[in-house]
């Protein structure tokens, strides 16, 4: 069986004192928002536009999950706060750079849809500046926060349809991670 790396709660919270306060440790704040704190698939908050962050109904939509399903995923309170921070503070300071309309939710530095290579380059800068001491991606975000919730307890079919899961199988592996963990 593969081995998967999980984050503890101090772990992810040393991810976000990492994040710095200029546009970019803005930005890092919602990336960690949307892979850890929404669980989405590094594909799915890629392809993320700004209209489908539904602040006001603290939603965001997923229109390409895996095998083109949709869901809608809720956040909380602190994550629409980061989510609204990088809107109104972190993007338009980027879009400031050149003067575009740019559907794309996440912004590279020349105003782009960002690039995964580029948003895991930058996550393992986070890992490294918080001190964490194992291998650190976007699907390490997603595996922790459905570790999380099952610890928390949140049922299994909860878990799965957060995660966008075909079938609970697929979310089975969680049980036995949160009995690890």
């Amino acid at each position: 069986m593969q081995k998967h790396t999980i984050l503890t709660r101090a772990e992810i919270g040393a991810l976000y004192k990492a994040c710095g306060n200029d546009f970019l440790g803005i930005r890092d704040r919602a990336v960690l928002g949307i892979y850890y704190g929404c669980g989405l698939r590094r594909s799915e908050g890629l392809a993320l536009n700004l209209d489908d962050v539904l602040l006001r109904e603290k939603l965001v939509y997923v229109r390409k999950g895996k095998y083109y399903r949709e869901r809608y995923v809720p956040m909380t309170e602190s994550i629409r706060e980061d989510l609204e921070n990088y809107i109104y503070v972190g993007r338009a300071k980027m879009l400031s750079f050149k003067n575009i309309r740019q559907e794309a939710f996440f912004l590279s530095r020349s105003v782009n849809r960002l690039h995964g290579n580029s948003l895991i380059k930058r996550i393992h800068q986070l890992s490294k500046a918080a001190k964490i001491d194992k291998e650190t991606d976007l699907h390490t975000l997603r595996h922790s926060i459905a570790t999380h919730l099952l610890k928390s307890g949140m049922t299994l079919e909860e878990v799965s349809r957060f995660l966008g899961h075909a079938s609970l199988e697929s979310t089975q592996i969680y049980t036995h991670l949160a009995y690890e963990y």
